[in-house]
């Protein structure tokens, strides 16, 4: 969700974003600081805020001239053909119209699926400049909402384009909201809120009062720090991230600029020399030297003046705290901060490495089974996207036993090991979930046992029962057991191309891909099955009702049909014999397709219908 765009929307933005006159007080807190409140739920979920007419109105304010020459129009010019969409359990029906404006597309999502269209107004302008740009980019409307673009992964294909971006970011918001367990931020509890994508930057403990809150953390997973909100739209340190940050300047400036204190509109902005609650300060012990010359500070934000202190390389002080990239020393009685790129720390600071796991203590315990969503999902040995030590790829649909929670990161078990992967692109399954082989599959006795219940075909269905480490207990049919978690898929995927083949002789079919399996039921020599799967010598087929496996070399290719025309009103019956029961009768000069000879009787397809007739009258 694009959570790090920042000073490229700094002056030049804020001069074009000057409020409406008729902004409205809304129901917003007058700073961010504590992390956990941003906005009401009353005004997030509010579909009906504005008109096509306000928004089309706002958006010529924002932009009164668009300097797009090439490429795509202004957001205020940019129109699109909106396909109809079916009413879910998260948005009501929307109907289709040719050539709608950016703003009754907007307008019509946000009624829908009752989101306000102020609140899309601002995802858009956080995530891609795109309200207040002149010259807009392809790219800034592929990825206009940020929805399926997260930090840690590429963005998805299936989401692209801006009509797509608008209404799945809107219906996002509804499935959070109605999904409040599925997710790693919850309103009405104490969360672990991560700074920043980078691990090493460390984390703080959030007590989220309403579900719009929580939903902007599901959405963009990070708290600003006191660098980024003393900056206001521009940038802080190298632990700092923007998107609620500029989530909640764009809105009180835009919507509600009454409960901003400050002229430059960055409603979130606090004094430079603000000092971090004790509460968001990690603890921290040891002896910090300076490597080089540095400047120690009253508080962890560069542009903080106040009673700073030059020191020299070399210098020694006691370390007594950190928060994000900076460490908080004592020298003599006061509390100063020093950057810790400029700092060597001996003794009892907490490791700070890509790959550093955190302390049992700080994760959240969680239990369940989850479902990858993404086409792509790294895994990582430590909840940070900068840790590649092992670095692991997962695939849609694969099922995995959850173990923990750090911020927006869950703990899995990947073969047998501890991975950390984005709860973005992970779903939580129900105790009892339908599950598809990806390939064929050896169903077994035990979790990793050598005993074989059944072998299935790809694509078959089964109920994942429960996850234990690599492997999933399942049902399938009235069989029961053990197959590998990552052969399991959400989703059916693609068949092979079946074919239709005859036994060469007798052959017993059986349920498991191997000698000596539990036999279904003997095939006669001459009968036609069809081949569904297939892997090494063996093949899945059916016949009829029943499935199973047989050897590839106890099949051969069918005769070749022939067409041929009745000559006559002929009895198509379901046996060869005048005895046989009646199926229909095939007029005079009907087309059908030879099957199978047996003396005088012939067996025949006619349209939908199969059986037997007196080869007499055919040519």
């Amino acid at each position: 969700m694009a959570m790090l765009l920042v000073a490229v929307l700094s002056l030049g933005v804020l001069m074009a974003v000057a409020p409406t006159s008729d902004a409205r007080a809304a129901e917003l807190p007058s700073s961010i600081t504590d992390g956990g409140y941003i906005i009401s739920d009353r005004e997030f979920f509010n579909g009906g805020a504005m008109t096509a007419a306000q928004a089309q109105s706002f958006l010529e304010a924002r932009v009164p001239s668009c300097k797009a020459t090439t490429g795509p129009n202004c957001l205020r010019g940019f129109k699109a053909d909106l396909p109809a969409k079916a009413k879910d359990a998260y948005c009501d029906a929307i109907a289709a119209k040719k050539g709608a404006r950016a703003s009754e597309i907007i307008v019509a999502v946000g009624k829908a699926c009752g989101i306000s269209p102020k609140v899309i107004l601002v995802m858009l302008q956080k995530e891609q400049g795109l309200v207040t740009s002149t010259k807009p980019t392809d790219w800034s409307y592929r990825a206009s909402m940020g929805m399926n673009c997260p930090d840690t992964a590429p963005c998805s294909a299936a989401s692209a384009g801006f009509i797509n971006q608008v209404y799945l970011g809107a219906r996002q918001q509804q499935v959070y909201a109605k999904n409040p367990t599925r997710y790693g931020y919850r309103a009405g509890q104490v969360n672990t809120v991560k700074w920043h994508p980078d691990s090493a930057c460390g984390t703080s403990k959030v007590f989220i009062k309403n579900q719009a809150t929580a939903n902007l953390y599901i959405y963009t997973p990070y708290r600003p720090n006191i660098a980024a909100l003393a900056a206001g739209y521009a940038q802080g340190d190298g632990c700092s991230s923007y998107g609620n940050r500029n989530f909640y300047n764009y809105y009180v400036q835009w919507f509600a600029p009454e409960v901003s204190p400050h002229d430059s509109g960055a409603a979130a902005r606090v004094d430079a020399c603000t000092v971090p609650v004790d509460a968001d300060i990690a603890a921290g012990s040891g002896t910090a030297t300076l490597t080089v010359a540095s400047t120690a500070r009253r508080a962890p934000v560069a542009t903080c003046a106040t009673g700073a202190q030059n020191v020299a390389k070399g210098a020694t002080f006691t370390v007594t705290g950190t928060y994000g990239s900076w460490v908080r020393v004592v020298s003599g009685s006061n509390r100063l901060w020093l950057p810790k790129t400029s700092v060597k720390v001996t003794s009892g600071t907490p490791a700070a490495g890509a790959c550093a796991v955190p302390a049992e203590s700080s994760v959240e315990k969680a239990t369940g089974t989850v479902v990858v969503t993404a086409d792509s999902l790294n895994a990582r040995k430590a909840p940070s996207t900068s840790c590649e030590t092992d670095r692991r790829s997962l695939t849609k649909g694969q099922m995995f036993e959850r173990t923990a929670i750090y911020g927006v990161w869950w703990r899995l078990r990947v073969g047998g090991a501890d991975y950390w992967a984005h709860s973005d692109y992970l779903n939580v399954q129900s105790v009892a979930v339908k599950a598809f082989s990806r390939g064929p599959l050896h169903v077994r006795s035990s979790a990793g046992g050598s005993g074989l219940v059944r072998t299935l075909a790809t694509g078959d269905e089964v109920t994942v029962l429960q996850v234990e480490g690599s492997w999933s207990q399942v049902q399938a049919g009235s069989s029961s057991g053990w197959v590998e978690s990552r052969m399991l898929a959400s989703s059916k995927p693609s068949l092979p191309v079946t074919s239709v083949m005859q036994t060469s002789g007798s052959v017993v079919l059986r349920s498991v891909m191997a000698d000596g399996g539990a036999a279904v039921r003997t095939l006669a020599s001459g009968t036609k099955v069809t081949v569904v799967d297939s892997s090494g010598s063996w093949r899945a087929v059916t016949e009829g009702s029943s499935a199973g496996w047989v050897p590839a070399s106890s099949l051969v290719k069918p005769a070749v049909v022939t067409t041929k025309t009745t000559t006559a009103a002929l009895n198509l019956r379901a046996e060869p014999s005048t005895s046989g029961r009646l199926i229909t009768t095939l007029p005079k000069d009907t087309r059908v397709s030879v099957l199978e000879v047996q003396g005088t009787w012939s067996q025949v397809t006619a349209g939908s219908s199969i059986g037997w007739v007196s080869g007499e009258y055919l040519r």
